[in-house]
């Protein structure tokens, strides 16, 4: 996307959607504590508390940052279909999202392989099966990792990197389904919610050719048939319904901010999504049966709805600004370095005090997080816009 068609030139800041990434990032990294540290103070500390079930299922994070995706990114086709302007260049949106995603990405991988992994596994571990080594490689610099077993988990070190490749392939998707959003967005909605229970319903028990190519592919290593079903039960199709409902939210946004941003009402459907998910998660998870996924998309989604509806004080003081807005900014860095700096503590720190290992780990992940915001992200991003439009201004990471 060209620098006047980033969501920024389009349509403003839109401020609290930093402190919703903030919420997710923090969302993802309290619960791969409490999953690796089940006996650290803090975690325990959690547990016995109401906030338990929202740790427990802390991956709903994912399903935040899937909807902001959604939003953000589609809007530029909504812009320019109410003014009647041509559609964005497609090879300027997928040139801005690899220069958004891959330097830090690339970074982390060298990291990743370079250092993390030789830490946690020897610096013989890659040796072994050069094969393996190599495969993974490559299939996580070309984002396609979450294809197989034999890849998924990113060696065991960095498992949280199945959701970029998710990512990656929703890009290369949306500028071809987006013209049928634009034409019918409730309709188009309503497909990406059938497709996703589909797929959902097939990864439990049909796609049965896809499962084979998987267990053919896995021979050697014997996968079982419930590992290959789940990495399909994670992969992109899952989560149509999330990027289309975060792609319905930018169209409404765009329908009814000015008219809806003072409607008590939002409020109020803001504390009944809580309450829902809320009993969603500590009562009944499955409520709905096959469908209760929706259950978390529709609360995460009246958050989202709030958010960027009802920008008063309470949304700009809580989520335009301060701690959550500060995560939000470091939140795409945060997420890749968060779980191998968490195992890699876990090695390392052993020895220290419980109550002292999460606080230095919030500390060393956040310092190389702001690190790569500041020096990777933000640098290649700015060459980028600079070079598509010499006399733009260079814009921050958020909402582009």
């Amino acid at each position: 996307m060209a620098a006047d068609e980033s969501v920024r030139s389009e349509v403003g800041r839109i401020a609290p959607v930093e402190g919703l990434r903030g919420i997710a990032v923090l969302w993802v990294i309290v619960f791969h504590c409490s999953v690796l540290r089940p006996n650290d103070p803090w975690v325990l500390a959690i547990k016995a508390s109401p906030l338990e079930p929202l740790v427990r299922n802390g991956y709903l994070g994912v399903d935040l940052f899937f909807l902001i995706s959604g939003f953000l990114l589609a809007m530029p086709w909504f812009v320019h279909s109410d003014a009647g302007r041509d559609s964005p260049s497609m090879k300027s949106f997928y040139a801005r999202r690899f220069w958004r995603i891959a330097p830090a990405y690339y970074v982390q991988l060298a990291f990743l392989f370079l250092v993390a992994i030789p830490a946690l596994r020897g610096y013989d571990y890659w040796r072994h099966d050069k094969w393996v080594f190599l495969y993974n490689f490559f299939a996580h610099v070309t984002f396609l990792h979450n294809t197989t077993p034999l890849s998924s988990g990113s060696m065991a070190v960095n498992g949280a990197l199945w959701t970029l490749s998710v990512e990656a392939q929703f890009y290369v998707l949306l500028p071809l389904v987006i013209p049928l959003f634009v034409r019918r967005p409730w309709f188009a909605f309503a497909v990406s919610i059938v497709a996703a229970q589909l797929w959902r319903i097939g990864a439990r028990d049909g796609l049965v050719p896809l499962v084979q190519a998987e267990l053919a592919f896995g021979s050697i290593w014997s996968w079982p048939e419930g590992v290959v079903r789940y990495l399909m039960a994670h992969q992109l199709p899952s989560y149509f319904g999330h990027f289309g409902a975060g792609i319905l939210l930018g169209r409404m946004w765009l329908w009814w901010r000015d008219s809806l941003r003072g409607a008590w009402w939002i409020d109020a459907v803001l504390a009944a999504a809580f309450v829902l998910l809320y009993y969603a998660l500590a009562v009944d998870g499955e409520m709905l049966g096959d469908m209760s996924w929706s259950i978390h998309l529709v609360s995460l989604a009246a958050l989202m709805f709030w958010a960027v509806m009802r920008p008063g004080k309470l949304a700009m003081n809580l989520l335009g600004r301060g701690p959550l807005a500060s995560a939000g900014r470091i939140s795409y860095s945060a997420y890749l370095y968060h779980l191998p700096l968490l195992l890699i503590a876990n090695e390392y720190l052993a020895d220290a005090p419980a109550w002292a290992v999460i606080p230095v780990y919030l500390v060393a992940t956040f310092a190389v997080s702001w690190l790569s915001w500041k020096y990777v992200e933000q640098p290649f991003l700015r060459r980028y816009v600079r070079e598509r439009e010499p006399t733009a201004r260079a814009v921050p990471i958020a909402n582009t």
